[in-house]
């Protein structure tokens, strides 16, 4: 179980590393929880329920492996840009926002990069609201980076490295007393958030995103394949 104890405001506040076989921890794919939201023409988003996920549905933006329960996500190169970044994005996005005072929640993933954007950045998790995201990893070569926004400023932390082979096991762990854990391959952060940021609905997303310039071609495309999804919400 995560740590809960109180630290100073917006800092980092523990770094604990495991051992590489935290990877082999069964963590089965639950898309019972999310909404899956990619392009549809110009500009435009298509949203496909859970419930249509788990009857079969596929696309060139998302697969599902009947065999194994994994979904393959991706962000195509040759949507068109909006303001510098990708537009739309692909990501699986919760059913239902939340609050942060309301309940302990978590984002538990495990995945593997199947295909890194030409600029070698890919976005492969979120907790955000309508105001942006309040924390969001990134990958950018071997690091994992932790992207925190406490309101009024913003902190970039290295949260771990991605394993050989390209994988990545994270978790992003709230409490109602704002506190906010990372775990990414085993390595630990601590951020202690202010009610300026906790104070909006929340919802979690993992995503298969491009960050930054990218060339409009569809061979310039993030892929992830997420072998393991889950969210919990502690009950109130």
């Amino acid at each position: 179980m995560l740590s809960r104890f109180a630290v100073p405001l917006f800092c980092l506040a523990a770094f604990a590393t495991a051992p590489a076989q935290a990877m082999d921890t069964d963590l089965s794919t639950d898309i019972s929880s999310f909404t899956l939201q990619e392009p549809a023409g110009r500009l435009s988003l298509h949203l496909v329920p859970s419930a249509t996920l788990a009857s079969g549905y596929g696309s060139s933006f998302f697969a599902r492996n009947p065999q194994t329960g994994s979904v393959t996500i991706q962000t195509d190169g040759l949507q068109p840009p909006v303001r510098g970044t990708i537009a739309p994005e692909t990501l699986l996005r919760e059913n239902s926002a939340w609050y942060f005072q309301q309940t302990s929640s978590d984002l538990q993933a495990s995945l593997h990069i199947d295909r890194f954007p030409e600029n070698g950045h890919i976005t492969i998790g979120r907790l955000t609201s309508q105001n942006g995201a309040v924390a969001e990893l990134r990958v950018e070569g071997d690091r994992v980076l932790a992207i925190v926004d406490n309101g009024t400023s913003t902190q970039n932390v290295v949260a771990g490295t991605v394993y050989p082979q390209q994988t990545v096991r994270y978790s992003i762990h709230t409490t109602p007393n704002g506190l906010l854990v990372i775990s990414v391959n085993g390595t630990v952060n601590h951020f202690s958030l202010p009610s300026a940021a906790t104070t909006h609905a929340l919802w979690f997303e993992a995503v298969a995103g491009e960050q930054g310039f990218h060339r409009p071609s569809h061979s310039d495309a993030a892929r992830v394949t997420f072998t393991g999804l889950q969210v919990h919400h502690q009950a109130a």
